[in-house]
C-alpha cells in the first residue's frame, strides 16, 4: 500500500519574527518555528524556491479561527489515493476448446505443466494432493543406461575411451527427457495408463550417432507410446564419438504426474470459429468490470484457507443478445467450492457482447496467486538456551 508523507502542519509565527526574518534572510539565520521542516533550494534555471513555513503562517493568521484549530492532516488528496492492487488476475478469454497453445512440442508441454500446477492450486488441507511432500504435476521421467550384455563365455571389453559409461548416461537423460516425455503424454491423452519401464538396446557408432536401437520389452501397456520411444533413441546423438562401436541398454521408466494433464485444443473446432466476431479484450473488460466483487469472493475464501490459490476457469454460455445462460466450471478444479460459486453468480449476471447473433461459450481464466510468504518483523533478539535445543525441526 503506498505510504505518503503527511502534510505539514500550518504555523502561526508572530509578525514582529516575520519581519526581521525578512530584513535578515540573506544572511541565512534560521527563524523557523522549533520543529517546521525545512526546504531545499531549486535548482538555478528553476523557480525561486517558496519559503512554505511563510506561507503557512500567512494561511493561518488569514483563516477564520475555526479553521486554524482545526487538523489540517486529515490524509491525501483525492487525486493521489490509490486502489489497492486486485487480488484476482483475469487472463484473456478464449473460445471453449479452443485454448492457445504454443506450436513448439517441448514448450507447448512445459506450459501444460505449468497450468496443471494452477489448475490443481493448493490449500491448507493436509489431505489435498498438492499438500504432499512428494507433489509433483509434471510426467515422471527417469532414464538409466547400461553396456549391453556379452554372450556367455566372452571377454569383458575395456572401459570405452572418450565417450565413458557415465557420459553415455547423462547424455541419454538430457537429450531423451523431452522426447520421451512427450511420447509418454500423446499416449497418455489416447489412452491413459500406470505408466512403467520401456527398455531399448541401441548402438551408438564411431560418429557419435545411434545406429541401431531395438525395443526390446516394456510395461507401459501401450504399444504406440512404446514404438515411440525407440524411435526417440535412435535419435540421439553423443559426443565425444568413441572409438569403436557402443552397444548399450537403456531403461527408460516413465509416469504420469499428480496433476491432470490440461485437455489438448481441438484444432478442427478453432478453425470453426466465426472470424472476427469474438474479441478477447472486450470479454476481458466486461469480467473486470466485476473487479471488486470477484476480489470480494476470493478474499473471503482466503481468511478462511490462509493458504488458497490456483486457476479457476469458467465456462459461459452466451444467448443470442450476449446474456449469460449458463455459467461452469471447465478445465481447473479450484480448491474452494464457495469462491467459485461466488464467481460463478456474479458473471451470470454479468451483460457480454454478442458473438455473430448466435449462442456462444468461451472460457473466463481467474488466478488467484499463492500468498505471499511471511516477512519477519521486530527486533532482533539473542536466542535463549532454550530456543537452541537441537530440534531438528527448527532447521
Amino acid at each position: 500500500m503506498p505510504t505518503f508523507l503527511p502534510f505539514l502542519r500550518a504555523v502561526k509565527a508572530p509578525g514582529s519574527s516575520l519581519a526581521v526574518c525578512a530584513l535578515i534572510f540573506t544572511l541565512a539565520v534560521d527563524c523557523l518555528p522549533h520543529g517546521t521542516a525545512r526546504t531545499t533550494a531549486a535548482p538555478a534555471t528553476g523557480p525561486r524556491p517558496v519559503n512554505s513555513a511563510n506561507n503557512a503562517a500567512r494561511a493561518a493568521s488569514t483563516a477564520p479561527p475555526d479553521a486554524q484549530t482545526a487538523a489540517p492532516d486529515s490524509g491525501p488528496p483525492p487525486s493521489e489515493r490509490r486502489d489497492p492492487a486486485p487480488l484476482i488476475a483475469v487472463d484473456l478469454p478464449y473460445p471453449t476448446d479452443a485454448r492457445p497453445r504454443a506450436q513448439n512440442p517441448m514448450q507447448a508441454a512445459a506450459e501444460d505443466e505449468e497450468l496443471a500446477r494452477w489448475n490443481a492450486g493448493g490449500s491448507s488441507d493436509p489431505n489435498a494432493a498438492s499438500s504432499q511432500a512428494s507433489y509433483h504435476p509434471g510426467t515422471r521421467v527417469m532414464v538409466d543406461t547400461r553396456p549391453a550384455k556379452r554372450r556367455a563365455g566372452a571377454r569383458p571389453l575395456p572401459p570405452p575411451r572418450g565417450l565413458s559409461y557415465g557420459l553415455v548416461q547423462a547424455q541419454a537423460r538430457s537429450r531423451g527427457y523431452w522426447p520421451f516425455r512427450l511420447c509418454f503424454e500423446l499416449g497418455q491423452r489416447d489412452k491413459k495408463g500406470t505408466g512403467g519401464e520401456t527398455r531399448v538396446a541401441f548402438t551408438i557408432g564411431t560418429r557419435g550417432r545411434v545406429t541401431a536401437a531395438r525395443l526390446l520389452d516394456s510395461k507401459l501397456g501401450n504399444a504406440a507410446s512404446a514404438a515411440c520411444l525407440t524411435r526417440e533413441v535412435l535419435k540421439l546423438q553423443f559426443n565425444p564419438a568413441p572409438p569403436a562401436l557402443l552397444r548399450m541398454v537403456a531403461t527408460i521408466a516413465v509416469y504420469p504426474g499428480d496433476a491432470e494433464q490440461p485437455v489438448l485444443p481441438d484444432a478442427t473446432a478453432a478453425q470453426a470459429l466465426p472470424r472476427g466476431d469474438f474479441d478477447p479484450e472486450a470479454m476481458r473488460a466486461r469480467v473486470t468490470d466485476k473487479q471488486r466483487e470477484l476480489d470480494a469472493c476470493f478474499a473471503e475464501a482466503r481468511a478462511s484457507d490462509p493458504a488458497l490459490w490456483g486457476r479457476l476457469a469458467l465456462s459461459v454460455i452466451l444467448e443470442v443478445d450476449g446474456s449469460v445462460h449458463r455459467v461452469t466450471e471447465a478445465e481447473s478444479r479450484f480448491p474452494n467450492p464457495a469462491a467459485t460459486r461466488c464467481a460463478q453468480a456474479l458473471l451470470s449476471t454479468q451483460l457480454f457482447p454478442s458473438v455473430n447473433g448466435k449462442p456462444f461459450s468461451f472460457v473466463v481464466p481467474l488466478r488467484l496467486s499463492p500468498p505471499a510468504p511471511p516477512t519477519e518483523t521486530g527486533p532482533d533478539v539473542d536466542p535463549s538456551p532454550s530456543d537452541v535445543s537441537g530440534d531438528p525441526s527448527a532447521d
